[in-house]
């Protein structure tokens, strides 16, 4: 199975140089916590999650129309091309514990966002589960397992 077979194609998205408080609005329109973060020509340079907004806002006494989505998204960009097959995406994943690549063609042009919701879905969509459905499971643990967390008291 591929990418572009289970993607999501219409997502939104936002300019490194909006505001944090723009960005949550697209994130509360397309009912997501997730945006990939695009330059001036369409290219992704990063994402902003809802946890980056979480994190801005108990950082800074600045309001989210102070603060630039280029200041707190995540980068660099870990993505996935619409004819990479499940296996290599779910190692990516897994890897770097993220729960949602954006799909970018070739030259770094946004195509569409693969999202945990999406390969959960796959099994679904084919009946009966197969030993990919098992892998999947078994990425699906590795993306999930908890990370360390450093609290730091001021």
């Amino acid at each position: 199975m591929t990418v572009k077979e289970l993607m999501t194609k219409k997502v939104g998205t936002c300019a490194r140089e909006a505001d944090l408080s723009a960005a949550v609005k697209v994130m509360s329109q397309c009912n997501c916590g997730f945006v990939p973060v695009l330059d001036t020509q369409g290219t992704a340079v990063g994402v902003l999650t809802d946890r980056d907004v979480c994190r801005a806002v108990a950082t800074t006494s600045r309001p989210l129309s102070h603060i630039a989505v280029s200041e707190v998204m995540s980068h660099p960009v870990f993505a996935c091309s619409p004819d990479e097959n499940l296996e290599t995406v779910l190692v990516t994943m897994a890897k770097h514990q993220v729960r949602r690549l954006p799909v970018l063609d070739k030259t770094g042009r946004l195509q569409g966002v693969l999202s945990i919701d999406d390969i959960v879905l796959a099994p679904r969509r084919r009946g009966s589960p197969t030993s990919e459905d098992i892998m999947i499971i078994d990425a699906l643990k590795a993306i999930c397992r908890p990370r360390p967390v450093e609290i730091v008291m001021s």
